[in-house]
């Protein structure tokens, strides 16, 4: 039963003097939903929030139009990847935004941000000429964002203001998707409730609404306590309003996917993100992520993974440089440990499969990955797989193993160089190698000791 709450009039701050927050337990967790079978659903910013990243002065205008392509090819029709959202404002947002309609793409569909005015949304009327049927627009949550930056009298004074362009957007027939920025911390029976029950109302139950985790603050803890706990935080929610619900996170605890992950078992349907978890400070929630979650969660509804990769070499090349270490789309296949290297080995013809990877590198996109570096930490597996690479490519029927003596050799000449040399007298090392060795260095080392043959 939906019940109407009343705007409380006080501020509510959560103000920890720049320290880390707390996490406010309750005594009992609360439960999700019961079994939901409308399909969980993923939005793209990455063309919006992830281009706002610090390390990105411009997202070209071209490799916006190349990215939403690739999003399109990585949906593959299935409608998994609902919408990607773009921005208006500038003459080149026009052009892209006229490219990404022209497109005529099913999927995604083509949404835009404005911010809480009506002259934005008549903007935006203006320049889809009707094409754009849903659109975000900000509205601030928090009392810390209600009154200590925009500076509204009250709150009752932001519901009226945030209202203006949501009867604006009804108007021009657009579904206003109402963007509740800082919402983990703002007050939630006193004000996100109430404003929410008067969009309703508004709309006739049209207007959806985005939860944003706007600072990274949400816990995926199903004992954490309002506003943090984001399994509370949408259980309630969606059972006090019923509206539809998508989540917004922010990555600042490395918390971002998880959260995410729990928005959808606790009532939410969508869950935005950006390539790479580009974005504002540590960056949004990453889409290929959530791309795994969905395949691990719901099974694969027929996405074209391998696009993954081509999005990964756009990013990189065209955007900014991408962390080598992220998971899924990161250099994760990878390993520089003797014992992985010799469960890597071992994987091809074990009857279990994978040992010591999650999953074929080929999966997302890869053709070929180097899956040994040889460190101070590797064994003989690396150095074999190197070499067995090398005469695969020279087309060579030449083959070696853990007992080829040249491959003990080349390991403890491998040693000996990250060993250096112990000045005895001082009982310090110097002269050691810090850097790994490259495929081409290893086959050096096996022509000179004339083993290849």
């Amino acid at each position: 039963m939906v019940t109407a709450t009343t705007v409380n009039a006080e501020p509510v701050y959560y103000n920890f003097d720049g320290k880390l927050p707390p996490i406010p337990m309750e005594d009992e967790p609360v439960l999700p939903p019961p079994t939901d079978s409308s399909p969980k659903l993923i939005t793209d910013t990455t063309l919006r929030d992830g281009a706002q990243d610090s390390r990105i002065a411009l997202f070209p205008h071209e490799s916006r139009v190349r990215y939403f392509d690739l999003l399109h090819r990585l949906d593959n029709g299935t409608g998994t990847i609902y919408a990607v959202e773009a921005f208006i404002y500038q003459k080149r947002d026009a052009w892209t935004l006229d490219q990404l309609l022209d497109r005529g793409y099913e999927w995604p569909k083509v949404t835009t941000w404005t911010r809480a005015t009506p002259k934005d949304i008549k903007l935006l009327v203006e320049l889809s000429q009707g094409r754009i049927k849903e659109t975000g627009m900000l509205a601030s949550a928090s009392d810390h964002h209600i009154f200590d930056k925009l500076g509204f009298r009250s709150k009752e004074e932001a519901i009226e203001k945030y209202l203006q362009p949501i009867e604006t957007a009804l108007e021009n027939d657009i579904v206003p998707r109402i963007h509740l920025e800082d919402c983990t911390r703002a007050d939630i029976f006193g004000w996100v409730i109430p404003f929410m029950q008067r969009a309703l109302e508004l709309s006739e139950g049209i207007a959806k609404f985005r939860i944003c985790d706007t600072i990274g603050w949400g816990v995926p803890d199903p004992y954490a306590a309002l506003p943090w706990g984001i399994p509370r935080l949408f259980s309630t929610i969606r059972a006090e309003t019923g509206a539809e619900l998508e989540f917004h996170g922010h990555n600042d605890f490395g918390l971002a996917t998880a959260n995410s992950i729990m928005s959808w078992r606790y009532g939410g349907s969508k869950v935005n993100v950006a390539f790479g978890g580009l974005g504002e400070r540590t960056g949004n929630c990453a889409l290929e992520q959530m791309i795994a979650a969905k395949i691990r969660l719901d099974g694969d509804p027929g996405l074209d993974l391998t696009a993954l990769e081509a999005m990964k070499e756009l990013i990189n090349g065209e955007v900014t440089p991408l962390p080598d270490r992220a998971p899924i789309i990161g250099e994760v296949f990878t390993t520089s440990a003797g014992i992985h290297q010799a469960g890597v080995a071992a994987q091809a013809d074990a009857p279990g499969g994978l040992i010591y990877l999650p999953f074929e590198a080929s999966l997302f996109g890869r053709d070929t990955v180097e899956l040994s570096r040889v460190g101070s930490l590797s064994g003989s597996e690396g150095i074999v797989s190197i070499l067995n690479r090398a005469m695969e490519s020279r087309n060579s029927d030449q083959r070696f193993s853990n007992t080829s003596r040249v491959v003990k050799k080349i390991y403890d000449r491998i040693q000996e160089e990250y060993d250096g040399t112990l000045d005895e007298s001082a009982n310090v090392y110097s002269g050691y190698r810090r850097e790994f060795y490259t495929s081409e260095e290893i086959v050096a080392l096996a022509e000179e000791f004339g083993a290849i043959e």
